[in-house]
């Protein structure tokens, strides 16, 4: 099998050359013998603001190459990185560019370093630097005949603490990305491809991880980076198909799809409209695109139009798309993997589409919905959007041969064990004994509400809450919603809901609402698999109206056939013989509440009595709230302030007869990013958030006295108080 390197001037590999040059820097540099020269700089780095946790100043003259690379692959912003590969560019004098856009390369699920923190760790960082010369002076070699030497040198690595195959096999991947893959991404290909090999878990050894390794290698001849962005971006489509913001396009591969093996044998989507001679690339507007065809000469309609700019802005990488096939009877399907418009030269107006964006497509086809428009170049799917996804999912899990759970090929998460320990570590305020009753009220009732003042991490807290209760970080198993004035019966549990048939014609069809779906996917699980609900503002809703019959029907005793009752739409697999419905015993729901709210009405005592209440206070007293805040770089004068003043403020709002505690202003208006501010100007980030977040809510709550909230924003800002 072919084992190509891919196109580095590509904007989605740009971030190889400089992989590749800062590994040749370290090695052929003599930085081994330099170590405290690079602990010196990333800890000027840190004083400036750049982004390091505390374990960059714990460092003394120490610090082995994979640290090196792990300080820029960490889940943070781009705007973060960039600034670091800046840095690392000027400090290593690397002459490749900085990456055209966000690398799509495996990354740290925290800001830790290799070594985590260890203060003996002088017999690692030299084992480390072993395994990385071992790495750089075989890279002429192939994987299979790497010698037996420095097979061993690598092995030494994971004999340290916190380094396993699924760190080591990160690093190794960074450092040569066409020779070596991330063990989560060899184990989420060779699944699909139904290859004979053990697993790579955690203890994986070199020797195993290598067999691995050459076994995709001799079933799948992509190069190993297009593999890794392919299964990186395909596993984060799917797992956040269902979310509000993802976005599923059809697009239209000719009228008659005479394009579509085009489209799939060359890996793209486009549009034509005559604009084969007309170069899409670099726009990112309605104007810049109208200038272009104005510049050209080209005109099309305001629906054309549309079209090619959603084409150019709005698909996006991670969109998933769908494309009849050449016969126009099933649909193919894809993943989008770069926003960017790339034209080829030279293409004649009855060619296929010369501006083209990059696609995955997957080797199954789907059915298809009746709900797809049958006309227009490229529309984006809202009606059929939940149909077709389900299709995918389906299509997907037929693609697996053994029954284990999808893994995330591009993100080191060492599993998906969850409980109050995780939570605690996740910057979750709330003492352990707290969180403690709050899981046995939610275990006891099966449905609890979080209520409280704005800012005191209700929401944050809810779907932590919802990991711990299924002991893992199972996204696929949480459905989220939030209620507002219009939301409705028919949009949480059911009912008959516009839709256009073949003819395009407006027909009414019963359709599950986000409940039921939950509720259908729950019933097909084992029953020890537990699904939660997320309901967001859950009193935003008209709530006797939302719940129609599951009022009675999410009581924990009302959780069994004898209790299934008959709703207002037919149901698909009704779990009882006649139609009727019941919740499953392992479906969980988890509200949360804001009080301080003028325009929303109580719950009625029937809501009140099928809940649980937590209510959550502002903690800016929290030992784990200065832990958090102190290591994105906050000053204790500048803790000190918010803590004295806002208790100061709360203390106000309590004892108002207008107002009361659950008006109280909570911490998480003062939590900021990983990273601190921009700059590190910790005044300006005080000044922001007390001018825009803290004094408009102040201006609501004594709407009627303007000179209290002008004076209560003017302590804050320090006028008067300390």
């Amino acid at each position: 099998m072919s084992n190509d390197r891919v196109d580095t001037n590509r904007p989605e590999y740009s971030w190889i050359p400089f992989f590749e040059e800062l590994a040749q820097k370290l090695h052929e540099d003599d930085w081994r013998e330099k170590q405290g020269r690079i602990v010196a700089e990333l800890q000027r780095m840190r004083e400036g603001g750049y982004g390091f946790n505390r374990w960059v100043n714990e460092m003394d003259t120490r610090i082995d190459p994979f640290s090196v690379f792990a300080l820029i692959n960490v889940r943070a912003g781009w705007r973060t990185r960039s600034r670091l590969f800046d840095a690392y560019k000027d400090f290593f004098e690397i002459k490749a560019e900085v990456p055209a856009e966000e690398p799509i390369v495996p990354v740290l699920f925290q800001n830790i370093l290799y070594f985590a923190g260890e203060t003996d760790y002088t017999e690692a960082v030299e084992a480390h630097w072993d395994s990385f010369a071992a790495l750089m002076e075989s890279r002429s070699d192939a994987v299979a005949s790497l010698s037996a030497d420095k097979i061993a040198r690598l092995a030494r690595s994971l004999e340290f603490k916190g380094i396993r195959i699924r760190k080591l096999s990160m690093a190794m991947y960074w450092i040569d990305p066409h020779r070596f893959l991330h063990s989560d991404t060899i184990n989420s290909v060779l699944r699909n491809l139904d290859v004979e090999i053990e697993r790579l878990d955690d203890d994986a050894s070199v020797d195993a991880y290598i067999k691995a390794l050459n076994a995709l290698r001799e079933h799948d001849d992509r190069p190993f980076p297009r593999i890794n962005l392919e299964e990186r971006i395909l596993a984060d489509a799917l797992k956040s198909a269902r979310s509000a913001n993802s976005e599923l396009w059809r697009v239209l591969a000719a009228d008659d799809h005479s394009w579509s093996d085009n489209f799939v044998s060359e890996k793209y989507i486009g549009v034509h409209y005559d604009l084969n001679t007309v170069s899409l690339e670099a726009l990112h507007t309605d104007d810049e695109l109208r200038e272009r065809l104005r510049d050209t000469g080209k005109a099309l309609s305001d629906d054309q139009f549309q079209q090619v700019l959603n084409f150019v802005s709005n698909v996006k990488r991670g969109h998933i798309v769908v494309m009849p096939n050449r016969d126009g009877g099933g649909l193919r399907y894809g993943v989008v993997l770069s926003d960017r418009v790339e034209f080829k030269e030279g293409g004649a107006d009855d060619d296929p589409p010369s501006n083209m964006k990059p696609v995955y497509w997957r080797p199954l086809e789907i059915r298809g919905s009746s709900k797809v428009p049958t006309r227009k170049t490229l529309v984006r799917l809202v009606e059929a959007k939940t149909e077709l996804i389900d299709q995918i999912e389906a299509s997907e899990r037929r693609m697996i041969r053994v029954d284990i759970p999808p893994v995330d090929p591009g993100r080191e998460v060492p599993n998906r064990k969850y409980d109050i320990d995780t939570m605690l570590d996740e910057g979750v305020f709330l003492d352990e004994s707290e969180l403690t009753r709050i899981m046995a009220q939610l275990e006891r009732k099966q449905n609890i509400i979080l209520q409280g003042p704005p800012g005191t991490g209700k929401t944050f807290l809810a779907k932590r809450l919802a990991y711990a209760l299924m002991g893992e970080r199972a996204e696929e198993r949480v459905a989220s919603v939030q209620f507002h004035q219009s939301y409705s019966y028919e949009d949480f549990v059911g009912g008959y809901r516009p839709d256009v048939n073949q003819d395009e014609q407006l027909v009414f069809k019963p359709r599950d609402g986000a409940f039921l779906r939950l509720c259908k996917k729950a019933r097909e699980a084992p029953p020890e698999d537990k699904f939660v609900m997320l309901i967001d503002e859950i009193n935003r809703g008209n709530l006797s109206r939302v719940f129609g019959e599951l009022l009675m029907l999410i009581e924990a005793d009302k959780r069994s056939p004898e209790h299934a009752v008959e709703l207002q739409h037919p149901i698909e697999d009704a779990p009882v013989d006649d139609g009727r419905f019941f919740v499953p015993p392992n479906v969980y729901i988890i509200g949360t509440m804001n009080l301080a709210d003028r325009s929303l009405t109580g719950m009625n005592v029937a809501m009140r009595r099928r809940f649980a209440f937590a209510e959550l206070r502002p903690r800016f007293d929290s030992v784990r709230f200065a832990t958090e805040v102190k290591e994105a770089g906050m000053s204790d004068e500048m803790l000190e302030r918010i803590r004295s003043r806002m208790d100061a403020l709360n203390a106000t709002i309590g004892d108002d007869a207008s107002l009361g505690r659950q008006y109280a202003v909570g911490h998480s208006f003062f939590c900021p990013h990983s990273d601190g501010p921009p700059g590190g100007d910790w005044e300006a980030w005080y000044e922001a958030v007390v001018e825009f977040e803290i004094r408009p809510l102040l201006e609501e709550y004594w709407f009627d006295d303007a000179t209290k909230a002008a004076d209560e924003v003017a302590k804050l800002k320090g006028a008067g108080t300390g």
